[in-house]
This record gives C-alpha cells, sequence and structure tokens, in this order.
C-alpha cells in the first residue's frame, strides 16, 4: 500500500515496467489505442501541452494529430522512458504532479493491466482511498451530470455521492439509478471503464457517462 504523495510517481513507474513488458502493440481499454498510441498520449499531455490542448479545443485539433505522430514515431522504449523521468523542472505539471496525474495514471495503468489479463483489483492505503473519494466526487459531477435519472454512487466505507439529481429526488427512491463498488472501481467506472466491478441497480439506460 503507498501513502498519496508517493502514488503518482510509483503509478507512473508501474505503467512504465508494463509499457516495457508488453511492448508496443499490447491492447488497452482506450478504444482503438495500443500501447503505444497510449504512451504517446502520455507524453504529448505532459510535455506539448500547447498540442495537448487540442483534446479540447477543435482548432488545435490538426497540432495535437502531428504532435501524436511524432510522438508514436519514436523508439517506443525510449519514448515510455522519456515520460517515465516525468516532466522538465521548467515544466509546471512536476511540480503538480501528485495532483495534476492522480487519477490518469492510475485509470491508465489500469487501462493496461485489465486489457491484458490483469483484472484483479487493487488495495490501496487509506491516505489515497481518501483522495481518490475525493476525485470520484469531482469526476461523477462532471461526467454523470447529463443522466437522464439521478445516479447515487456507493463507494465502500463512505459518503454516497448523488448527482445528476435535477429535481431533488429522493436519494433513496425508485427513479434513482445506483452503482456500487470499491473507490477505486467507481473512479474507473465513471471515466467510461465498463471492465470496471461494479453493481449497477436501476435503469442503467438512464445513464449517460461524458468524457471530459
Amino acid at each position: 500500500m503507498l501513502g498519496l504523495m508517493s502514488f503518482s510517481s510509483a503509478e507512473r513507474a508501474r505503467l512504465v515496467a508494463l509499457f516495457h513488458e508488453l511492448g508496443p502493440d499490447a491492447p488497452t481499454l482506450c478504444e482503438g489505442w495500443t500501447t503505444r498510441d497510449l504512451a504517446a498520449h502520455l507524453w504529448v499531455r505532459e510535455n506539448r501541452p500547447d498540442a495537448a490542448a487540442g483534446m479540447f479545443v477543435p482548432a488545435l485539433a490538426g497540432r495535437l494529430d502531428n504532435a501524436m505522430a511524432q510522438a508514436k514515431g519514436r523508439d517506443f522504449d525510449e519514448l515510455v522512458d522519456a515520460w517515465g523521468r516525468g516532466a522538465s523542472k521548467y515544466n509546471p505539471l512536476r511540480y503538480a504532479d501528485s495532483k495534476v496525474n492522480f487519477a490518469e495514471h492510475y485509470i491508465h495503468l489500469e487501462d493496461v493491466r485489465r486489457a491484458n489479463g490483469q483484472t484483479t483489483p487493487r488495495d490501496f492505503s487509506d491516505a489515497v482511498s481518501d483522495e481518490m473519494y475525493s476525485t470520484l466526487g469531482m469526476l461523477a459531477k462532471r461526467m454523470l451530470s447529463k443522466s437522464a435519472q439521478p445516479v447515487a454512487l456507493f463507494a465502500a466505507g463512505y459518503p454516497r455521492i448523488l448527482v445528476a439529481d435535477k429535481h431533488g429526488v429522493a436519494a433513496n427512491g425508485g427513479a434513482v439509478v445506483r452503482v456500487s463498488g470499491t473507490v477505486g472501481e467507481l473512479i474507473l467506472w465513471t471515466y467510461g471503464r465498463d471492465a470496471a466491478e461494479v453493481t449497477i441497480e436501476g435503469d442503467a439506460s438512464a445513464i449517460h457517462r461524458a468524457s471530459l
């Protein structure tokens, strides 16, 4: 188990090792992406913010495509190691790693693990689980807000999180979709990963999981 301060860097190190073990052509849970695509995404996101903005700004999509193509054209192991060293000392992300990459590294490590047979959920320290719960609350508000019914998330050991409650429906009422699991699994599910181990009660078709 890991403390909060080391979690992001530890997940990075685990993902680097797994990338090297599996090579550039292994599957991931990111639809259409191999490990090469994911490694390129991680490097561009951290080292080319001018291009990474293309994920959100249509006018910059061409710059993102070019940066991704260049990254994917690099030697895979060299690309992985370059990302593994983290952002440069002049890059603000280097000093915000524990917050900015907390969920990013966890989710993408699971994208590779679970697409390659490592499907058992992991255990985490109380400090990491508490931060995951805080992260889950923020993610759920953004990614489940367009659901047709209120969605109640029940993370084991934590208070219920209720989102998309547009009309003040009682949290235990019939028109509520309940999703239960450990906090780590709920983060994965909220982020669109159906490989997560969760239980859904209610009208699952009412759930709308948006992308960021």
